[in-house]
């Protein structure tokens, strides 16, 4: 049965922990501002390679959230204390190789996929990216971490670790952006500084936990425990590495629209990104009680009822943020310094996305969350790839080679993504097997 205590219980913290790791991100971006429009720039390209590495590891992440939560939900600690400790280790190990990566060819990563920029663009994201991938091993623990933690049951650790985390984050910012002057690098060192200390936590905490414990467990990566976390987890990540590598392509067409163009984007899509902070916390929350409802055996006409109602949630939540920021954008986008034709780009986007993002996004994406805790990841994975890029990406070299649309017309193909994937996914959830309640002959291989 559908526990609404249980229900909020664990997705208040969520809320909380995404709120803050939003605004941290437009208040970081705020204070690069006063650097000027080629920093906001510059920030927004690292970040979008950024959120093609950091897929990775949330997409283990995933797989590791629903191993454990299926364990959980069986009765099974030993096996969610060893997934947890494992799928860690193997996690920061490729954290590690994809830092040193960017670390040597950074430089002409950015110059390959961004050339069209300007110069000063080009040499502060290089500079950002270089502290980035300093910080990806630690963002890779923290993720892993906070996974297991939420597969667990356990919301309020992960949130309270991200508040200290974010105020480090805002204290160091501002100290080197504004007290010692270093800009963009400013940027960089409390974006690592943040990672290192949340890490340091959330690893205290799985020691001591009375719950998920990684005490006394073997680091050595085991096929049994590994090959459930990667059976989802590997599919979920070609799925966001595709998925992330597709909004990277994007942001070189944006690139070629010129520096205001990319500055306005880089700003609706940090506004965009706070409003659907209730999406993207029911989406962590749909993984654990779906999960958890897979691993007791719920199945059919009831797991269905759960789903309908973390989608129905969803559209409730974000239709009342959207409500509550429409009468405050003005004084929102007021607080990035824009100019007059970023200004007007920025609300032109914005007033395209907001009328749809309630009843389009979570079909799109809470959905696909529920499906993939059944164990059901590869056609995620399928809808995911043709239709960002069939949709989206080809959409919007479209707009920048054939039309006159401009920004607005990349992100009209955005929304018409989200149709796509919301079709393919509730046909698709009528035809799972643990969602329309045809169970398979045997239990789930990843329990």
């Amino acid at each position: 049965m559908f526990d609404r205590k249980f229900f909020f219980r664990l997705l208040w913290p969520v809320l909380i922990e995404q709120a803050l790791a939003t605004t941290i991100g437009m208040v970081n971006t705020m204070m690069v501002s006063g650097v000027g429009m080629t920093a906001i720039s510059a920030v927004s390209i690292v970040t979008s390679l950024n959120y093609l590495i950091m897929n990775l590891f949330t997409s283990f992440a995933t797989g590791a959230t629903v191993v454990v939560a299926q364990s959980i939900g069986a009765g099974n600690m030993e096996r969610a204390n060893r997934t947890a400790v494992q799928s860690t280790v193997v996690c920061v190990l490729s954290a590690i190789a994809c830092g040193l990566t960017f670390i040597i060819f950074g430089g002409t990563t950015v110059n390959l996929l961004f050339g069209d920029a300007e110069e000063q663009v080009k040499q502060y994201a290089k500079v950002y990216l270089n502290y980035s991938a300093l910080s990806y091993p630690f963002l890779a623990a923290f993720s892993m971490a906070a996974g297991v933690m939420r597969g667990s049951g356990d919301t309020r650790s992960p949130m309270r670790i991200s508040i200290l985390s974010n105020v480090i984050n805002v204290g160091v910012g501002a100290l080197c952006i504004y007290l010692l002057g270093w800009g963009v690098s400013g940027v960089g060192i409390a974006l690592l500084t943040s990672r290192i200390a949340s890490t340091l936590l959330i690893g205290f905490i799985l020691y001591h936990n009375d719950g998920v414990n990684i005490r006394k467990m073997s680091l050595k990566p085991q096929k049994d425990i590994i090959a459930p976390v990667l059976r989802i987890g590997v599919p979920a990540g070609i799925d966001g590495l595709i998925f992330n590598g597709g909004k990277l392509i994007i942001q070189t067409f944006v690139t070629a629209l010129g520096t205001a163009s990319l500055a306005a984007n880089s700003i609706a899509g940090s506004i965009t990104e706070l409003i659907n902070i209730p999406g993207s916390s029911l989406s962590l929350v749909a993984v654990t009680i779906v999960g958890q409802a897979i691993g007791s055996e719920v199945y059919g006409k009831e797991l269905r009822k759960t789903i309908r109602l973390l989608t129905g949630y969803t559209v409730l939540l974000l239709m009342a943020t959207t409500l509550i920021m429409v009468p405050l954008l003005p004084v929102v986008v007021q607080f990035y310094s824009p100019p007059e034709d970023v200004k007007d780009m920025i609300f032109s986007v914005l007033h395209i996305v907001l009328v749809v993002m309630p009843f389009l996004w979570p079909i799109a994406f809470v959905l696909p969350s529920c499906i993939r805790s059944t164990g059901d990841s590869t056609s995620v994975t399928v809808v995911s790839v043709l239709s960002m890029w069939f949709v989206r990406v080809l959409g919007a070299w479209f707009t920048v080679h054939h039309t006159g649309w401009g920004l607005n017309g990349i992100w009209i193909f955005w929304c018409a993504d989200w149709v796509v994937r919301g079709i393919a996914f509730i046909i698709r959830s009528k035809s799972s097997p643990y969602i329309s309640g045809k169970r398979w002959q045997e239990r789930p291989k990843n329990v």
